[in-house]
């Protein structure tokens, strides 16, 4: 039976259903929209993570591949393979650094480093401990470090700065036990 009057107006207005789902997609829109923009940035994040790695250990690998002497020429052309692993990343956002360390008695020393760009710093991994435990008498520990900008998407949004998506690998030469530069 209707209630008349202002009563029965106030239930039939408390039983209509028409918009709560409008006003449910409105407040929750926007959630979902960070997580799909966050998905994807994180997806993104993780393959820019695992190319860079990759960039870093093929560097190294076709540096120890040399025999006695590297040239900057030869390193220039390594340094070009990291840019194709990287693509469609530009060579501009790209930093590579290579770096040769050798043991002599207790003494761990740079012998000769080339670098485009530069990571900014000494690698965290390359400590004088970890080096005393990587490296033997006479004998040298190449190393590769790839450095990446990166700008999510949310980035753009929040107004934060670029992440910077790193690597350092380090091998010793395959054809000898010393690898020196002719013009580093």
């Amino acid at each position: 039976m209707a209630q008349p009057g202002f009563i029965g107006k106030l239930a039939r207005f408390g039983r209509k259903q028409d918009g709560v789902v409008s006003i449910e997609a409105a407040l929750l829109f926007p959630f979902m929209i960070l997580l799909l923009l966050g998905m994807i940035d994180l997806s993104h994040g993780l393959s820019l993570q695992r190319k860079v790695t990759v960039a870093a250990s093929a560097v190294v690998d076709l540096i120890t591949q040399e025999t006695v002497k590297v040239s900057t020429a030869d390193l220039d052309q390594f340094i070009l393979a990291a840019d194709a692993i990287l693509k469609p990343a530009s060579s501009t956002q790209t930093k590579v650094e290579l770096m040769n360390y050798r043991r002599t008695g207790n003494n761990v020393v740079q012998e000769w480093t080339h670098s485009r760009g530069g990571c900014g710093g000494a690698p965290p991994s390359l400590s004088g401990t970890t080096l005393d435990k990587l490296t033997q008498e006479n004998n040298d520990v190449v190393v590769a470090r790839v450095c990446l900008s990166f700008q999510p998407i949310i980035g753009y949004v929040m107004g934060t700065d670029p992440w910077t998506v790193e690597e350092t690998v380090g091998q010793r030469p395959r054809n000898g036990l010393t690898l020196d530069c002719s013009d580093c």
